[in-house]
């Protein structure tokens, strides 16, 4: 059975890095992006896309541009998943979709008891958790954890979190959804934790909403511990971030269409470029089991080097396309993992493919950039 198709045609996989080659080689302006891989697949991706003077962007990147436009410009306070498990004791929920994506993160961060701090020491304390912004229905937590819903309307937030930093450094503030005696009494009891934490997903926030979210954890810090987790969006979207500052510099949506790598959010906007027209050819990378693995909608009727575990699902039908193994499941890699808020090494599931062998994402870029004449990696050099 084959792994690698020319529009439509089946292919030997020498055939199809020539013709993912020679497009690439002729087009104008290509884009490298999705990039849900491991780390050797979005290294083999950057290396790709610096040989080829393409742009790179992640397919979940509108959520990590809010995170990354707060992060680079005002600075944030991050905590790992994990600290938060073992540590806090108030947690601040903020949004409805704060948990979208990752359904069993409740149960991770509330089902184990604190071993660390006042709620390790003081039961009767426990641990409390206040949803501002809660859904109708909320998600499953585990029976000893106290969970507060307090819901507003999803455009109220922005505003309510700035009435809480007034709040907290004794400033005035105007009438919110919730109310003025709301607010305060959540200011309050925010800054009354021993050591807290700020959750929320950036998928349903602008980087001004992050912005000012990031600030209430920094404010809450000059009197008490609180911390973050500001959540990016699936695909190893921050993962992919960090690989590619510590590759290139700078963080995604950089271009090396000038010989060097520049940063810009909206004019190396993969979606943007191709609606406007300033593209011809998108690389498509998707080889994780928990992301989007069809050819995108936004890429219309530009091109397509698709590498995917199933190019047979792909609509319309790529110009080239590449089935790879999936990461974290039928190879051995490095993922970054979202609980320890760190990269950590996976070993392939035992009988997780059955019969023929998918060569994975890392290795199809890497014999595309060596067609191309890319230069090697630094360490790879080395």
């Amino acid at each position: 059975m084959s792994t690698a198709w020319i529009e439509g045609r089946s292919a030997s996989f020498e055939e199809a890095v020539a013709a993912a080659s020679d497009a690439i080689r002729s087009s104008r302006l290509p884009v490298v992006t999705g990039l849900a891989s491991d780390v050797a697949g979005i290294k083999a991706a950057i290396r790709l896309a610096q040989g080829a003077g393409a742009v790179l962007d992640h397919g979940a990147s509108q959520a990590l541009q809010a995170h990354m436009s707060a992060l680079t410009e005002h600075g944030m306070i991050l905590g790992a998943p994990a600290e938060v498990r073992r540590r806090a004791d108030r947690v601040l929920v903020i949004g409805r979709g704060a948990f979208d994506g990752a359904p069993e993160l409740p149960s991770f961060l509330f089902s184990h008891q604190p071993d660390l701090g006042r709620a390790a020491r003081d039961e009767a304390a426990g641990r409390r958790v206040l949803w501002l912004g809660a859904p109708d229905v909320l998600p499953a937590f585990p029976n000893e954890v106290s969970v507060e819903a307090v819901r507003c309307p999803d455009e109220a937030l922005p505003a309510i979190a700035a009435a809480i930093r007034a709040a907290l450094g004794d400033r005035r503030f105007g009438e919110t959804a919730i109310g003025t005696a709301k607010v305060r009494e959540i200011a309050e009891w925010l800054g009354g934790a021993e050591f807290g934490c700020a959750i929320w997903s950036c998928e349903e926030l602008d980087a001004l909403d992050v912005e000012t979210l990031a600030g209430l954890v920094v404010d809450l810090n000059r009197t008490t511990r609180f911390t973050s987790l500001s959540r990016t969006g699936p695909g190893q979207a921050y993962g992919a971030a960090q690989i590619a500052a510590a590759a290139t510099g700078l963080p995604l949506r950089t271009g090396f269409g000038r010989g060097f790598a520049e940063h810009d959010p909206l004019v190396n906007d993969a979606r943007r470029l191709v609606q406007a027209g300033e593209t011809d050819l998108v690389v498509y990378l998707s080889a994780l089991a928990d992301f989007e693995t069809e050819i995108p909608d936004w890429t219309g009727e530009v091109p397509v080097i698709a590498l995917v575990p199933d190019p047979s699902a792909c609509s319309p039908t790529p110009r080239v396309a590449f089935a790879v193994a999936t990461a974290g499941r039928d190879h051995d890699g490095v993922l970054f993992e979202e609980r320890m808020a760190s990269f950590a090494p996976f070993t392939a599931e035992a009988g997780a493919r059955t019969g023929m062998e998918l060569p994975s994402a890392a290795r199809v870029l890497t014999a595309i950039a060596e067609a191309l004449g890319a230069p090697a990696a630094a360490e790879e050099a080395a």
